[in-house]
């Protein structure tokens, strides 16, 4: 009973402590076993309105649309500057889909399946394709809805094609699948804007306003009086008028979370050894290069352009004047430089002459390959002494090339050494440009045989092959640790914002004072490649320096001052805008009013009154964004609209002064007014802008989380 009534008498700790070890065991649990909600929150790249995509879902997706950037330019790899194109333009698309998609669903908005084969081959074709050069006819440029067939065609039957073709075509696949999947996304949210458009209508009333502002305009002589007239000592603007319009422009003072920081930035250039060190080296180059017997090695191996094993004619060299000058004077052998310009040398030689076309227009078809070398031979002349036979070439192309002349009719167009043909053999580009006009011939090249035709030929002209070394001297190793260790130093001994700030200009550093970088800046004023320390600045905080981070060109150090967070700029740090917008308010009005009270009559007098010059200008109406030689001014054109002739105006406080006005000439330029057609370009106009402001709106009032900096 004792021991009962101990631990009745303690119920209140006993009860204390069951808590406390549920609470642990739950908190424990959620920790292991519910460890992966809270990875899973750490992972998201961005989540709108409660819907997360993450880092895995947000990679692909950025891979998809890298590897189709790869496909349409042709490389293999691609800058910084694209890269963060690419991160942005996934990041949108992202947020539009998380903000659209709920609202077509419920609106039951789709894209049929009949609607997506009238937009590839049918009669309304989606706008994406129609922008393709692929599928545009090589003549006239227009869309040609046979090639789109073609095309698919081939990319449903890959497995029907030559294996050194089939690369090819799936690499095709994989952009068409990324067309068509846009090809949708175009069409949803046009019929999503099309819906929102439709509730804006154009009434009678609107469309004969509209016509009448574009249709007559006036000539006006004016006169501007300057706010600057009037001195700022002046002027006393109270706080409470301040605050007034604080609140009424609250909106336009929206703010992402920014850093402020400062920073230094030095140029990693090279030093004087360095030119002198490149100086020596091309000298060597030049010894070497006029004795060597395989230029095209060499400049390969020292140049920083490849050599190009092709004629150029003089406008091939485009205006590399220094190139035109050296060869139009140079004999075969002879060598020019080096050379010094923009931070480079060069070595020029001339390595061959001739006198030949400087293009010929060419159609080709690669022949697919026979069981054996004889059969594809003896199937190659064949097919050459048909087209020798006068049989349409085109025809022949569609029928058996097996590479994309195949969509083009066989035509690969005019073409110069150095142009399209570089990428195949010398056997080709030699025959290309020896066969006469009319005259087809069997070549071979590394992707087979093929059948070549040349329909036209430039007059010929002096051609030359030309070695050409590069040589950039950059800063070397020694010269950027010299420039580092120099930079690391200063920050050393002086290890304090404040330091830093007092210290920077005695030790020649420029520093740049309360810089604003918002998470998604890539650059920081005129530093590219900085991303590394916007990243440093939203995982630091007030009081702390970065290391030195190598931004392209340049050693960057940054402090950090402080944060702003997301909302709104506060009322003291926009005053300084929002007092002068308001002073130069109160200077119109009391210049206004001070020319009023002169009862002036003339422009001139006006002019005189103000100490400016009267000046003229033309052509005015309701639809002039911007007048000549005076700007915005919103309020000029309305009263210039509704101004009788030849009578001078009272003085008008605009935007950027004080102005009095005459019209002196009015001009209606005699157009039919067609109320429907004027409704119609009303709607159109609505449509866009509809659309427009509409998506914005929702951005702006969706609730977006976006978290890259935490990923790149």
């Amino acid at each position: 009973m004792a021991t009962l009534e101990k631990i009745r008498n303690k119920a209140g700790l006993l009860v204390a402590i069951v808590g406390v070890a549920l609470f642990a065991f739950i908190i424990g649990d959620l920790l292991n076993s519910g460890s992966s909600f809270i990875n899973r929150n750490q992972n998201d790249v961005v989540v709108v309105n409660g819907n997360a995509v993450d880092y895995q879902e947000y990679m692909n997706r950025e891979n998809e649309l890298m590897e189709i950037y790869k496909l349409q330019m042709g490389v293999s790899n691609l800058s910084d500057n694209y890269m963060n194109q690419i991160r942005q333009s996934v990041y949108e698309e992202i947020v539009m889909e998380k903000i659209i998609d709920p609202r077509l669903e419920k609106l039951g908005i789709v894209v049929t399946s009949q609607e997506m084969t009238d937009m590839v081959e049918g009669e309304n074709i989606s706008p994406i394709l129609l922008q393709l050069p692929m599928f545009q006819n090589p003549q006239t440029r227009a869309f040609d809805r046979n090639s789109v067939i073609m095309f698919l065609n081939q990319i449903k039957n890959i497995e029907s094609y030559p294996e050194n073709i089939q690369g090819q075509l799936l690499q095709g696949k994989a952009l068409w699948m990324f067309w068509e999947k846009n090809i949708k996304r175009n069409r949803l949210t046009e019929k999503y804007t099309t819906i929102l458009s439709k509730a804006v209508v154009a009434n009678s009333l609107e469309a004969k306003d509209a016509f009448n502002n574009s249709s007559v305009s006036s000539d006006i002589a004016y006169a501007m009086g300057s706010f600057a007239n009037v001195a700022d000592s002046t002027i006393h603007i109270p706080a409470s008028e301040i605050e007034k319009l604080y609140d009424e422009r609250k909106e336009m003072f929206r703010q992402q979370e920014a850093c402020i920081i400062d920073y230094i930035a030095i140029d990693i250039v090279p030093s004087p050894g360095d030119y002198e060190k490149a100086s020596k080296e091309m000298d060597a180059i030049r010894a070497e290069l006029a004795i060597s017997d395989n230029v095209a090695a060499l400049t390969n191996e020292k140049s920083e352009r490849k050599y190009v094993n092709a004629f150029f004619s003089e406008k091939g060299f485009s205006a590399d004047k220094e190139v035109i000058d050296f060869v139009t004077s140079a004999e075969i052998g002879d060598i020019e430089g080096p050379l010094f310009k923009d931070n480079q040398y060069r070595l020029l030689k001339l390595i061959d002459k001739t006198v030949n076309a400087d293009s010929v227009h060419v159609l080709e078809m690669q022949l697919a390959p026979r069981a054996t070398e004889a059969e594809t031979r003896a199937y190659a002349d064949s097919i050459l002494n048909v087209v020798k036979g006068g049989a349409d070439f085109a025809g022949l192309a569609r029928k058996h090339s097996v590479d994309q002349m195949a969509e083009n009719n066989g035509e690969i167009g005019w073409v110069t050494e150095a142009g399209a043909l570089q990428g195949i053999n010398e056997e080709f580009r030699k025959t290309a440009f020896s066969l006469p006009v009319g005259q087809s011939a069997i070549v071979k090249s590394n992707y087979g045989l093929h059948i070549v035709k040349v329909t036209d030929r430039t007059r010929n002209v002096p051609k030359y092959k030309v070695a050409d070394i590069v040589y950039t001297v950059t800063p070397s190793s020694a010269t950027r640790s010299r420039l580092y260790n120099s930079l690391n130093q200063f920050i050393a001994n002086n290890n304090s914002i404040e330091k830093i700030e007092t210290a920077a200009k005695d030790n020649g550093y420029d520093l740049v004072a309360n810089a604003r970088v918002y998470s998604t800046d890539m650059a920081i004023g005129n530093i590219t490649g900085a991303r590394q320390v916007v990243r440093w600045a939203f995982n630091s905080k007030k009081g702390d320096i970065s290391e030195i981070n190598e931004c392209d060109d340049k050693f960057v150090v940054a402090t950090h001052k402080g944060r702003l967070p997301e909302g709104y700029q506060s009322l003291a740090s926009v005053t300084p805008q929002l007092k002068a917008e308001l002073a130069a308010r109160k200077k119109g009005e009391e210049l206004a009013a001070n020319l009023k009270s002169k009862n002036l009559s003339t422009i001139a007098a006006y002019a005189d009154a103000m100490n400016t010059n009267p000046d003229t200008v033309r052509f005015i109406t309701m639809a002039t964004s911007r007048i000549t030689n005076i700007g915005a001014e919103p309020k000029l054109n309305a009263l210039v609209a509704a101004a009788p002739l030849n009578k001078v105006s009272e003085p008008v406080v605009g935007n950027n002064g004080v102005y009095v006005f005459e019209v002196t000439n009015r001009t209606n330029d005699n157009s039919v007014y067609d109320e429907k057609i004027q409704i119609s370009m009303l709607e159109a106009n609505n449509a866009y802008r509809v659309g427009g402001l509409a998506f914005r709106y929702m951005q702006q009032h969706a609730k977006i989380e976006d978290n890259r900096i935490r990923f790149y």
